[in-house]
């Protein structure tokens, strides 16, 4: 992997600006829901905050054309700019007069709004960068380094909030990561603008539907179909069983705070995804991977739960096991995104697939709080969330789509 980092440049720049915007993002993800909590104490504040961070999701389809008509490396420096503006405002208002809530819900749904537009834009920008024979390997470091910073800033700041720090803190060191991410986004190069001709074409309302609808056919007609399906019901079952989860450690670790330690756990697996990734991406056909990734994390999942009441250290490093499954699973599934498609539809198809997933997330949501009340044991939303990844590991073998698929690098 180092050879990437030596001879390319520009992916440098790239890896160094996608760790710290994707750390600024996931602070103020993180902890954006604490600061409602703490400085207004209502419940249905709390849970309009979480909508504001959702519904751009179940909307990012509409980005999509954009992204793919417009320079990703211009997009991703206005993304990243007025996401720090908006948190410097966040630490500035305060000492001029005292906002009321909604200038936090209105701050969170901008900044979601922006994250959406970057995301796709920085998932089509990464092909134009590195070969296609490098693509595992630029998103396998991409990851790591995404999840390696954010872990480490992530426990400081707790540790500090911890001791009587307020959210100026978590606001001065969020909009620094996005002020420095901002300035190494000025090094950024390939985005591979559009003439004025081709923008003033692409603006009418009819060309906007024509991409989104070429988008769906790719989808539709191709592999990803398949895939696309198997990680929406993932994440719809995922989502089920994370709403239980501060439940869930209540029952069996005491204290309902201890899904912070899973869910801490959950980002170290994307490491371990990571080194997965680069073990077996040379080795597998990527339908092997795919279908053993699934059932191994469902099995995984289901030892989990049967575990953890008896052996609590030997439960995390199953768990730990389990997100690194799933990891593996997205790094092949966001880089196929990257290699299927023509690189005029990236964006679009990355956009497409967050929408499904946001659908996913919040249908899950509301039956895993409906099934969290239904089971009189909370594990059994968690062994129904391990079964469900075997069934969709098992019917990806009956896709001839999915079982055509040759090893990453030959896609």
């Amino acid at each position: 992997m180092s050879y990437i980092l030596k001879e390319n440049r520009n992916f440098r720049n790239f890896l160094l600006f996608t760790s710290f915007w994707g750390i600024g993002r996931g602070i103020f993800a993180i902890f954006m829901m604490w600061v409602v909590h703490v400085l207004h104490h209502n419940p249905i504040y709390t849970g309009i905050a979480g909508f504001m961070f959702a519904a751009p999701l179940v909307a990012s389809f509409i980005a999509g054309p954009f992204v793919d008509r417009w320079c990703k490396v211009r997009l991703l420096r206005v993304v990243c700019l007025v996401q720090f503006c908006i948190v410097a405002l966040m630490l500035a208002v305060p000492y001029i007069y005292q906002p009321g809530v909604w200038f936090l819900l209105v701050s969170i749904m901008v900044f979601s709004v922006m994250g959406v537009v970057g995301s796709a834009a920085a998932t089509a920008l990464l092909p134009r960068i590195v070969g296609d024979d490098d693509l595992v390997k630029a998103n396998v470091m991409t990851q790591f380094a995404g999840t390696v910073g954010g872990l480490a800033i992530g426990v400081v700041l707790y540790v500090l909030m911890a001791r009587g720090a307020g959210v100026e803190l978590v606001y001065g060191v969020n909009a620094a990561v996005l002020f420095v991410g901002f300035m190494i986004s000025l090094g950024l190069g390939g985005g591979m603008a559009q003439n004025a001709i081709q923008r003033a074409h692409n603006t009418a309302l009819g060309a906007y539907l024509d991409e989104l609808k070429a988008g769906l056919l790719i989808i539709r007609h191709g592999v990803l179909l398949p895939l696309v399906m198997a990680v929406v019901f993932t994440g719809l079952f995922a989502n089920m069983a994370h709403v239980n989860l501060p439940m869930f450690a209540e029952v069996h670790i005491g204290t309902a705070s201890g899904y912070i330690v899973l869910s801490a756990l959950a980002a170290v697996g994307g490491v371990i995804g990571s080194y997965i990734g680069a073990i077996v991406g040379p080795k597998l056909e990527l339908s092997k991977i795919f279908v053993l990734c699934f059932v191994a994390a469902g099995a995984v999942r289901i030892l989990f739960v049967y575990v953890i009441p008896d052996n609590f250290i030997r439960a995390l490093l199953i768990f730990a096991l389990y997100a690194g499954l799933v990891g593996t699973v997205n790094i092949f599934f966001h880089t196929l995104i990257q290699k299927l498609p023509p690189k005029d539809a990236i964006g679009r198809i990355s956009a497409l697939n967050t929408s499904l997933l946001g659908v996913a997330a919040a249908i899950g949501a509301l039956v895993g709080g409906l099934a969290g009340n239904l089971f009189s044991c909370v594990d059994t939303v968690f062994i129904l969330q391990g079964a469900t990844y075997i069934v969709i590991g098992l019917c990806l073998c009956l896709s001839r789509r999915v079982r055509a698929l040759p090893k990453i690098g030959d896609v």
